[in-house]
This record gives structure tokens, sequence and C-alpha cells, in this order.
């Protein structure tokens, strides 16, 4: 969107700074012909070098690389010993792959409200916990971090695995701390949306060194090249299991590897571009979602109006006027999904319809987001903040 065209600027983050060097390393692996991690004929080691780049970024000791998002959160259950049917907390806002990797590891998922912040409420957490909780997953929702420090204080009181949902986050940091390494795991993803991509991909992050070799080799066939010396497949020191193949590929790799060091000065130009946002627009009085911690952010505009009817109008004004708009998962918290309202999974019916989390639908049917992208000029910035200053008095107007 630019100089009053019309057009809309792209919301693309780690896509729209693609260019030769993501061109040339997939070229490097795809000559090299060893497009697969444990072995080819002349094997670049861009999936170990990726690995070891994640835990420098995120100041854990483990990493492993996996095929998407979703993968890491499986892998990172099932690497940390969770027994089937155990339950795991769920914040009520999340997409459904929070909720199918529970399903995967063989868990079950229970639904708490969210805050303000549109993450898991730490007020509300506690009451949800029951003789059957084996752990929770908080959501670091759309590049902002949950409240850790309170979530974290009512797991260990109570004796909880803590695997962080951080897909949508990738180089966001809760109070100096980057997200994913505050638990006893955590996930990434690099799907298409994400800030960093690879069109899928994904990477757990643990400081459990005994969960980290059950993560290696569940994602491994239960390590059947990650432990093989020799001829024989599947040894180590652990006891022995069957695993998946939930692997990523060198060419993943190779291109998510040349993102890295743009990680960070990205989220600090979209924190930016949201400050600005803020600051230009706050004669207007309207309310932003909380974030636990701005400064850790990596960058997100989203508004919460004082009730649906007007979160549709207003999401309609700037649409209008060209700026990319839309309320998160359109006002329906997780569990509203059929299969997951039904408890359905490919095992048949494995839990009861959950209760409606009555307070994130009132958030979350009320939040308008504003799309921000990477690659917005100046121009574009000014252009979002004449649109939400003519699209509030419009709504003020009309009496939304």
């Amino acid at each position: 969107m630019t100089n009053g065209s019309g057009m809309r600027y792209e919301t693309w983050r780690g896509l729209a700074l693609w260019g030769e060097q993501e061109e040339a390393a997939a070229v490097e692996v795809i000559r090299s012909r060893s497009p697969f991690r444990y072995y080819g004929p002349a094997l670049t080691h861009r999936t170990d070098a990726l690995e070891q780049g994640l835990a420098e970024l995120t100041g854990v000791p483990h990493a492993v690389a996996v095929s998407s998002g979703t993968a890491a959160l499986t892998t990172a259950m099932v690497g940390l010993g969770i027994p089937a049917g155990a339950e795991v907390i769920v914040p009520a806002v999340t997409f459904v792959a929070s909720v199918g990797a529970v399903v995967a590891a063989r868990g079950i998922p229970v639904f708490a409200e969210v805050d303000d912040a549109l993450t898991l409420d730490p007020r509300r957490l506690e009451e949800r916990i029951t003789e059957r909780t084996w752990g929770v997953m908080p959501v670091h929702l759309n590049n902002a971090a949950a409240d850790m420090d309170p979530i974290l204080d009512v797991a260990r009181r109570r004796g909880l695995r803590v695997v962080e949902d951080a897909a949508q986050a990738a180089g966001v940091a809760y109070r100096g701390r980057p997200v994913g390494g505050l638990g006893d795991a955590g996930a990434l993803s690099f799907q298409l949306d994400k800030n960093i991509t690879a069109g899928e991909g994904g990477a757990v992050l643990t400081r459990d060194p005994e969960a980290y070799e059950r993560m290696v080799r569940y994602q491994d066939q239960g390590g059947q090249f990650s432990t093989s010396k020799g001829a024989v497949r599947g040894t180590g020191d652990g006891p022995v299991f069957v695993g998946t193949n939930l692997r990523m590929t060198e060419l993943a790799a190779a291109v998510l590897l040349v993102q890295l060091p743009r990680l960070a000065p990205m989220c600090q130009r979209l924190r930016d571009v949201a400050r600005r946002v803020r600051e230009e627009t706050a004669d207007l009085g309207l309310d932003w979602r909380r974030l636990p911690d701005e400064e850790g952010s990596g960058g997100d505009l989203t508004l919460l109006l004082d009730s649906r009817l007007t979160a549709r109008g207003f999401v309609a004004g700037l649409r209008a006027a060209g700026v990319p708009a839309y309320t998160l998962y359109q006002g329906q918290t997780v569990s509203t999904h059929r299969a997951v309202r039904e408890g359905r999974t490919p095992w048949g019916k494995e839990w009861e319809r959950p209760e409606r989390n009555r307070i994130s639908e009132g958030f979350l049917g009320r939040s308008v987001t504003i799309g921000l992208g990477a690659a917005m000029t100046d121009e574009d910035v000014d252009a979002v903040v004449a649109a939400v200053h003519k699209t509030a008095s419009d709504v003020r107007g009309s009496g939304g």
C-alpha cells in the first residue's frame, strides 16, 4: 500500500526478505546431491548447523530440527515422557495444531481461559489442574510472549511439565529471555507465515539432555540413523522404542540457516512499526492488546473493541483503506473446531465436549489485528496510521 494507490502491502515476514542467499543455499544442497540430513554423496551438514544456530540464538544447549511446528510440539511432549491419556492444559485461543500435537502424543487437551494479552491467564491456570494433568502448553501468540513467570510458578509448584508453543514467535523474548527456552521444552515453526520460513519446518528446544536424546530418537524412527553405529541401527544408551519420521531435510535447513541473522533486526523493525502506530493513534483512546513484554515482542497490533459488531466494522473499514486486518481465528476459540468440540481423534472419541471458554470468546471476538509485514515502508506505516484514524472516526460516527 503506497501513495494512496489502494494496493495492499504484503504481510509476509521472513518470506518478504527472501533473495539470492536462499537461492544460493538451496543450489548448494542440490549440487551436493545430499538433501537427506544423515548421509549423502557430499553431505553439507546444513541441518546440524541450523540446530547449533538455533541453540545459540535461544540460549539452550539442545535443538532438534523437524518437519513442522506441530511435529516439534509432539516431539517435545514425547521427549519429556508424556504418558498416554495424560492431560495437557492448552489456552482456548490458539491454532488447532496445538491440540493436534497433544493428540499425536496420545494426550488429552484441556482448555483454559486467556486474559487481555490473548495468552494463557496465569490466574485461571490452577483451576484447570486435576490429578490427571501432566503439563501445560502456553502459546506465544502472534509474535508476543505469554506471561511466563507466573505460569512457570504455578507449574513448578504443581509438578507440571511446561511445553512452550512458540510457533508464532521465533526471535521473541520475555523479560530478556528468548521464548522456547523458558520451560522444559519449546517448539518453533518455520511455516510460510512465520518469522523465518522454508515453507514448512520446525524445531524443538530443551535444556534436558535425557529428553533431548528421546527427541532425537523419536523424530528419526526411534534412532534409525541418529544413533547408528556401523551396520547396527537404533543403538544408544537409553531404552529402545519405535519412533516415527519427522526429520527435516537439508534443503529446508539451508534456506532457514541464511535467515537466522535477519531475525533480530526484523523483529526490532516490526516492534518499532507497532510502537509508532500506537503512539500516533494515542489520541483515539484505543484499547490495544496487553503485551506481557513489549520490549521483547516481535511486533503486534491487535485492538480490543467494545463488541463483536464494532470489531467487524473496524475490520471492514481498515480493509476498505487497503490495510490487511482481521479478527484472530474468526473470533472462535480452538474448542469450537468441530473435531475438538466432539473429542474426535484418529483413534476414536477421546474426550467429552469441552466447556465453553466465555472469557476467551469475549476477548477474541472483539479483537482486530492489523497485519504487519517485514517489507513495510515508512509510507505504508503512515497509511496504516491514517486508516486507523479514519476508521475509528467512521465507526464512532455510525454509532458502532
